[in-house]
């Protein structure tokens, strides 16, 4: 996204710098993790829907 002001985004950067590496680590598992579940859940309701339209 382009709509997040610069100092914004420095900002967002020092404290996700501030933070130590290992929770760092944590919360990026944890981002990639929900992520992956959202497009599983997602191509799952798309194929679903995709099945109804056939019938």
């Amino acid at each position: 996204m382009n709509d997040t002001p610069d100092h914004i985004k420095k900002l967002q950067l020092q404290i996700w710098l501030s933070k130590p590496p290992a929770e760092r680590l944590r919360q990026a598992i944890e981002d990639n993790a929900a992520l992956f579940a959202f497009w599983e859940r997602a191509k799952k309701e798309l194929a679903g829907n995709i099945n109804k339209e056939k019938h």
